[in-house]
């Protein structure tokens, strides 16, 4: 999926309007302006910013989009919509069915499969554990109630290990790699994110990944209701625009690194980049949300239920836009 949730101050106000159908801050009177998380040095939304293809493509339905801070994880950015700072964003389902249960005022309209090569459970090269059974009586780190919580329980469940013979480790994600790198947990639960710089960095190994853990992680791109309402036209014309350009980005993924710096800490390089290009090929392009997806995330909300990492049972039917690409909302 670690960033605070933006405060909207009085100046951005206009922004706020635009946002909602009103002028834009250049004054094009009635010019839509939605709030996207800053798209990094890396994948299709980063060309897009680099190249000005996503405005122009908005432009059709008068329409432009704002970079509004850089949200890697959800449950912040989900905070920002709900605050009415950020109109779209993108995370994972487990870490979506969490923000679900509290109120949102943003629905899914896009999602992608499991990104199954690129999230897991990892070790270090020479540890001891060989398999998620060996987890028993060891430490995992883990965030609270996302994607790394999910995987363990979920590979817990899958080999058969009952869950209070592991220990877990509650950490924020870019705290974990320092903990994890120093040997103070035993493994660490993880996506791309961590997961690639702690293979190629801190000498960690794939103990078990997305595909042996079955896991249903969806990638789910939201957007907050209120453009969902006033606008859909804005909303159908970016996902045709992820959709298309999340599929070129799969088809060649090593022209989507390093967009804007091939040098220092947001730069990818040597083992690095190629797990990147590897684990990006074996990915899947953002596609509408079907009944079989809704199912999906049902499963991951009961499995929450079920593991008392929610409190109450989750209707995330109420939560989605189907058939964006075409048919009924």
């Amino acid at each position: 999926m670690r960033r605070p949730p933006l405060i909207v101050p009085l100046a951005a106000l206009a922004l706020l309007a635009a946002a909602c159908g009103g002028a834009d801050a250049s004054g094009g009177a009635g010019q839509v302006v939605i709030r996207m998380s800053d798209p990094g040095n890396s994948g299709f939304l980063a060309v897009a910013k680099r190249d000005g293809t996503l405005d122009a493509a908005l432009a059709k339905v008068n329409a432009k989009v704002k970079w509004a801070g850089d949200f890697s994880v959800f449950a912040p950015a989900a905070q920002a919509i709900n605050a009415g700072s950020l109109d779209i964003a993108t995370g994972s389902i487990t870490a979506g069915v969490t923000a679900l249960a509290v109120k949102p005022s943003f629905k899914i309209f896009a999602t992608v499969p499991p990104d199954l090569a690129g999230e897991g459970i990892v070790v270090k090269k020479d540890s001891p554990i060989r398999s998620v059974a060996d987890l028993a009586g060891r430490s995992v780190a883990v965030g609270h109630g996302g994607t790394s919580e999910y995987l363990l329980l979920k590979a817990l469940r899958t080999f058969d290990v009952p869950v209070e013979k592991v220990k877990r480790v509650y950490l924020p994600p870019p705290q974990t790699a320092p903990v994890f790198g120093s040997g103070e947990v035993d493994s660490w639960s993880t996506f791309s994110t961590f997961l690639i710089p702690a293979v190629t960095d801190l000498n960690a190994r794939i103990l078990a990944d997305g595909a042996a853990i079955k896991s249903d992680n969806y990638v789910i791109y939201v957007a907050a209701n209120k453009l969902l309402d006033e606008h859909p036209e804005v909303v159908k014309a970016l996902f045709e625009f992820i959709r298309a350009g999340s599929a070129k980005e799969i088809a060649d993924p090593a022209a989507y690194q390093n967009v804007f710096t091939k040098a220092g800490p947001q730069a990818v390089q040597g083992a690095q980049q190629d797990l990147v290009v590897g684990i990006r090929k074996k990915g899947r392009p953002v596609q509408a949300v079907t009944p079989a997806e809704i199912a999906k995330y049902q499963e991951v909300a009961k499995f929450f239920l079920e593991q008392k990492v929610l409190t109450a049972p989750l209707d995330v039917s109420r939560h989605v836009v189907t058939g964006i690409g075409g048919g009924e909302r």
